[in-house]
């Protein structure tokens, strides 16, 4: 009997040109001993194992997915829903009569249709007419004149998506050029700020985060940390008292929340609605934080039980380079926290570091890149840490609706 592979599922997100979650790009893989896995069946597979074990806006948190379709999957497509699916028709498809024909019937039955890593060439593109969107890979057009190579495509009404955008100067380049959509790292590391701060709450919100985060404190000093800021207190009652929390008497006072909840997970939520005030960060940036804590919590009930707070802080306080554009070195030393929780961060270091290194290669797809043999020492295969970061897809949308 021959053993199922394992499909590696993760998400990448694409972004409006206003930095608000547009969709996800669905990446995977199968399992490394299955060299005869091929695009078409590990497509197809991962699509239907995603209608049948899962509501695929429960994957994307009711936003569009974007799938690779290759030659096969174009002409025998998967259930999927074209509310919820966007085609991506492979950049090495040879677009031939059949090709054409398949995407103009997908296109007849209200499927959006996209042109993967599209690179302008003499001769029109035979699909062009039929794509709504059109992907351009950034960093295979170096030196290409931007502006040059977007502007046909604009007076064809095609919606622009920028990939591999790894920068905010990148970011602001394609803008400039045309480009409304976004896929690639960008929003996840520091922004250069020249100048005056933007954001004139940010020293603030960092000696909150300090103060809350002390390891030394005590639950007395914690609870006043978090009271000496009216609109903090009030968010994180609002929040304990949600439906996600499930308790049956409201909780009235901060008090009350960390002796039912607990002083860590307290801690964690006040950060995250801490740095929710910084007003020049988009919300996007709070889903990349929230799926990483979620995530190393899950991977902690392996790694070393009992310490799941302490993962789901280093998960959550792993974009704060990017919440304050300061370098994570620089924001460390200014951050009284927990020795593991600041080895995992500056230098992936120990358990912890071991589980943010896996969330950060899960959500970019560098599934060989992942330590699976460490893993594996801890029980945590392939498969299970498949199903631990969809959990902590379907837990992120679920709490960002709550925040």
């Amino acid at each position: 009997m021959t053993e199922s592979p394992t499909i590696l599922l993760a998400r990448q997100p694409i972004y409006t040109d206003k930095k608000q979650l547009f969709g996800y790009e669905l990446l995977f893989r199968g399992n490394f001993n299955s060299p005869e896995f091929s695009g078409d069946r590990a497509t197809s597979t991962v699509l239907l194992n995603t209608l049948a074990e899962l509501d695929i806006s429960q994957v994307t948190g009711g936003h569009k997915a974007f799938v690779n379709f290759t030659r096969t999957l174009l002409n025998h497509p998967p259930p999927a829903s074209p509310e919820h699916i966007v085609v991506e028709v492979l950049e090495d498809i040879t677009p031939d009569d059949e090709v054409v024909a398949a995407v103009r019937s997908l296109k007849a039955e209200g499927y959006t249709i996209a042109l993967d890593d599209f690179v302008p060439g003499d001769t029109p593109h035979p699909l062009m007419p039929l794509a709504d969107i059109v992907k351009l890979e950034i960093p295979a057009l170096p030196g290409k004149d931007l502006k040059a190579v977007c502007a046909p495509l604009l007076q064809q009404k095609k919606r622009l998506l920028a990939e591999k955008v790894e920068t905010h100067e990148e970011f602001q380049r394609c803008l400039e050029a045309g480009c409304t959509l976004f896929q690639g790292y960008f929003l996840s590391k520091p922004e250069p700020v020249h100048g005056k701060r933007r954001a004139e709450n940010r020293a603030g919100v960092m000696q909150l985060v300090a103060a809350v985060n002390q390891p030394a404190a005590n639950v007395p000093q914690i609870i006043d940390a978090i009271k000496q800021d009216p609109t903090l207190s009030f968010k994180l009652l609002k929040l304990v008292n949600s439906a996600a929390f499930r308790r049956s008497h409201e909780i009235d006072s901060i008090h009350m929340a960390v002796m039912l909840i607990g002083i860590g997970r307290i801690k964690a939520w006040a950060t995250l609605l801490a740095l929710s005030d910084l007003d020049d960060k988009p919300p996007a940036l709070r889903q990349i934080s929230l799926q990483r804590a979620r995530f190393c919590e899950l991977l902690a009930g392996a790694l070393a039980p009992g310490e799941e707070e302490l993962y789901f802080t280093v998960g959550l306080f792993s974009c704060l380079d990017a919440f304050f554009d300061e370098p994570m070195a620089s924001l460390l030393g200014h951050l009284p926290l927990d020795e593991r929780v600041h080895t995992a961060l500056a230098r992936f270091k120990g358990r912890p570091g071991l589980a943010l290194n896996t969330a950060i290669l899960y959500e970019r797809c560098k599934f060989d890149q992942i330590h699976w043999n460490l893993l594996k020492r801890f029980g945590l295969d392939e498969s299970q840490v498949a199903r631990l970061y969809l959990q902590s897809a379907t837990w992120s949308h679920e709490n960002m609706e709550m925040l």
